[in-house]
């Protein structure tokens, strides 16, 4: 039972980190400094800035 507990809890936490994925992804999308992106999210700087990384080779080519 505590497996099944812990797979729940890390989907969970999955969950949130992907929802906080797309919430920085947004932002960054408009402008916005990666501190503030940061304090907003709870991620460090250094995620967001490989977010954002992530973001302009996407857009780069599509």
């Amino acid at each position: 039972m505590t497996d099944l507990l812990y797979e729940k809890q890390g989907a969970y936490l999955q969950g949130k980190d992907d929802e906080r994925n797309e919430v920085a992804k947004a932002m960054l999308a408009k402008g916005l400094p990666v501190e503030m992106i940061s304090r907003v999210t709870k991620f460090p700087e250094s995620t967001i800035l490989k977010l954002k990384t992530q973001l302009e080779k996407t857009t780069t080519f599509t």
